[in-house]
């Protein structure tokens, strides 16, 4: 894979976003894991309010999953920045729109390769 002319792309800005981002969904994380943990605790005799609760447990952590998978994609885009990589399709090689970057700086694929991978017409 070719690397990207770092001259093009503001990367400072684009670094500082990806770890905002990463900081923010971590401060989420810790908030979600503390609610499931006080849920848990929570004790009750009634089986339906057990029930919600297991639910709402679930929920939680299904959430945290999601962010997990989140935090590992600005990993790595911070380690496609690193390595000069950044800003470059994965599938095709050219630079990715940098409004798209903008929006989305974790972005691995562009516009249209990423519309393949969410049709499953590309592997991601």
């Amino acid at each position: 894979m070719k690397k990207h002319d770092k001259g093009q792309l503001p990367v400072d800005e684009l670094q500082q976003q990806l770890l905002s981002e990463r900081d923010k969904i971590l401060a989420l994380y810790r908030e979600d894991v503390h609610a499931a943990r006080e849920i848990q605790e929570e004790g009750t005799e009634d089986f339906e309010e057990l029930a919600a609760m297991d639910v709402d447990r679930e929920l939680l952590l299904a959430l945290s999953e999601t962010e997990r998978e989140r935090i590992q994609e600005i990993d790595d885009a911070l380690e496609r920045l690193a390595d000069g990589t950044y800003g470059i399709c994965q599938h095709s090689g050219r630079p990715i729109d940098l409004a798209r970057l903008r929006e989305i700086p974790w972005a691995r694929y562009c516009v249209q390769h990423q519309k393949l991978v969410e049709d499953g017409l590309l592997r991601d």
